[in-house]
């Protein structure tokens, strides 16, 4: 009896903790991504942060893996814009078309940008860029870059469709590049 009451508390923590978490799937025929955020707690009335952790597979047996950190602020709330920076680690491993695959990892840096039109709050337009250059980039790549655009639909309070475009790359040492992804998407993102 004691043991359900302390696990009943600690979830009712967890979740309580957990208010501004998210789970993200998107996918097209050749490629799934599940991406959560976690909330770090640090929201301010200018803004947020959160840790994000993600995994990509294509239907060529390419993965990629991820985490990091992501700060938005409100940069003119507004007119409904905020801006995001941020940094993540990556491991990838991508199938090429010579049946061989390259191996690479990366520390990226990148940044967001909304724009929610303030008369029709529900909708947002999000552009995204992550870049790695050579000295922080490893493996079998010498840079990594991705860039997406998307526009999102808030269906529900907490619940977000979106149809979006992406396109990651990895620059090869030896060789062209190497595209794990190049092509839209649909998604949704459930917060909790």
């Amino acid at each position: 009896m004691l043991l359900r009451h302390i696990l009943a508390l600690s979830l009712c923590a967890v979740s309580a903790t957990a208010a501004a978490d998210t789970f993200d799937i998107n996918l097209n025929n050749e490629t799934a991504q599940f991406q959560y955020n976690l909330n770090t707690g640090r929201a301010t009335t200018q803004g947020k942060s959160e840790y994000r952790f993600a995994l990509l597979y294509t239907d060529s047996n390419s993965t990629m893996g991820e985490g990091g950190l992501m700060v938005t602020n409100d940069a003119d709330k507004d007119n409904g814009i905020s801006v995001g920076v941020g940094i993540k680690a990556l491991v990838a491993s991508v199938s090429r078309a010579s049946s061989s695959k390259i191996n690479a990892s990366a520390v990226a840096l990148g940044g967001q940008l909304r724009f929610s039109p303030p008369s029709a709050s529900r909708f947002g337009i999000v552009g995204e860029f992550q870049f790695a250059p050579k000295v922080i980039t490893f493996g079998d790549a010498d840079s990594y870059d991705q860039v997406g655009v998307r526009l999102e639909y808030e269906v529900m309070p907490q619940t977000m469709a979106y149809l979006g475009y992406r396109k990651i790359r990895f620059g090869i040492k030896n060789g062209p590049n190497a595209v794990l992804d190049d092509g839209s998407h649909i998604g949704v993102k459930l917060a909790f």
